[in-house]
């Protein structure tokens, strides 16, 4: 079965190359690309003894990890994958009645310009407060730190908006304005760098690179993405490196080092570990959810104080793995798959694949309608999202994870489609052709 993977993995691999160049689209090749590194590679790092299998810190052990269980996690991953990829690749191609856009660039321009104070202020009061609230974080996030931590998430899409800021607007020809702006954003990259938010450096550092290179053609893209992708990763591993050694000890050479051994061992793709995990509990500790994991993202918000009898969330709270006194909150990802797999086995896999490729279909369309950078700053938003999403882990969170993170842009959107309303038809449609004239 193995062998079956790889070779339909990089036939995949190369129609989401082909698929890339064709249509400018790069999704399909994250998915494809997230099962090669978290699942194929891991897979082979396990068998050929350069990594260990995951051992979670619970209060008791239900897991049991093999070779067979490994393989049979991979062959669910792979399916989760093939069918989320198809389904993606053959509603992307029905054809739907053609909508003229809503804006173009002179439009967004303009309003940018408007908003340009507005942007800058939420920027700093939102670092003043960030920087109040680490002051007030005390112990784990699991007693009462959550929502200090998860304000600084937003860090993400202040960081988007600014970057767009800096390119266009002409106020920024200013130089001494623009390096304030431009030193405003690495600040808040620092900040968003660190071991246990990874993934949140991750998903605005490739957002930036959508951003920016929105006008390249794809074959150009495809370079940049190739050698931005490498450095991003090297970054990336290099933060799970400072969770065992100060890495402000290191010598360059010895960063690189270290992060490319981590690499290797595939320590940070550990979610087909996850999975197996996921494997164990279902069906036999506990029934699937039948969309329960799901119905959950509704009822999350909702206080424990305001609804006493709230269900816990995770199979790790329901079966009382975790040592709240000792350990904290501990888990393990299963990827998205996985999450699939508990709400209803194999079936659940299937459906879910099905709906979610629809969803996100649904959502490049929708940022298709804009042909600004608009446009741009949702699909980075989507694409970021995307990457935790699929990890997986505990999904009502990743759903918060969205809004937590990329509330600023929806306040954003928000105006500026208030804004488009106020532009009389006539006016946009003489813009939108003009536009399509130039170009």
């Amino acid at each position: 079965m193995i062998e079956i993977i790889k070779i339909v993995s990089y036939l995949l691999m190369a129609h989401a190359i082909f698929y890339y160049i064709r249509r400018n689209d790069e999704f399909p090749g994250l998915i494809i690309a997230f099962f090669y590194f978290t699942g194929l590679f891991r897979y082979n790092a396990l068998q050929s003894g350069r990594a260990d299998y995951v051992n979670v810190a619970y209060r008791f052990d239900i897991f049991v990890m093999t070779p067979y269980k490994a393989e049979l996690a991979l062959g669910y991953f792979f399916l989760g994958t093939l069918l989320f990829y198809l389904f993606y690749v053959l509603f992307r191609r029905h054809k739907h009645p053609s909508q003229p856009s809503i804006d173009n660039s002179e439009l967004f321009t303009a309003f940018l310009k408007s908003k340009s104070f507005f942007i800058i202020t939420l920027f700093v009061l939102f670092l003043i407060i960030n920087s109040w609230f680490r002051g007030m974080i005390r112990g784990a996030v699991s007693y009462g730190n959550s929502y200090f931590v998860l304000f600084s998430m937003a860090l993400g899409g202040m960081i988007l908006l600014m970057f767009v800021l800096f390119l266009r607007t002409k106020f920024t020809q200013n130089s001494v304005l623009k390096l304030v702006i431009l030193g405003l954003i690495v600040y808040s990259a620092s900040l968003s760098y660190t071991t246990s938010m990874r993934f949140r450096f991750l998903s605005w550092s490739i957002g930036l690179g959508i951003i920016y290179l929105q006008d390249r053609t794809s074959i150009q893209k495809l370079k940049y993405f190739a050698i931005g992708g490498v450095i991003v990763l090297t970054v990336f591993s290099l933060a799970g490196v400072e969770r065992q050694v100060n890495i402000q000890r290191l010598t360059f050479n010895e960063k690189v080092t270290a992060a490319w051994d981590r690499m290797s061992g595939a320590t940070d793709q550990n979610m087909l570990d996850g999975f197996m995990m996921v494997l164990d509990v279902y069906p036999e500790y506990l029934d699937y959810h039948k969309g329960g994991e799901h119905l959950e993202i509704l009822y999350r918000p909702i206080p424990r104080r305001l609804w006493v009898g709230k269900p816990v969330g995770g199979y790790a709270n329901k079966l009382g793995l975790n040592d709240y006194e000792n350990s904290g909150t501990v888990g393990i990802s299963q990827t998205l798959y996985g999450s699939f797999y508990g709400e209803g086995g194999v079936a659940g896999i299937v459906i879910f694949s099905f709906l979610y490729a629809m969803l996100f279909v649904w959502a490049f369309k929708y940022s298709e309608r804009y042909n600004s950078d608009m446009r741009w700053i949702l699909r980075a938003v989507i694409i970021g999202w995307a990457i935790p999403l699929l990890r997986g882990g505990d999904l009502p969170g990743i759903y918060a994870w969205l809004g937590m993170t990329y509330w600023p842009v929806f306040i954003i959107l928000w105006q500026y489609n208030r804004f488009l309303k106020t532009i009389p038809v006539k006016s946009k449609q003489e813009m939108n052709e003009s536009t399509v004239a130039l170009g």
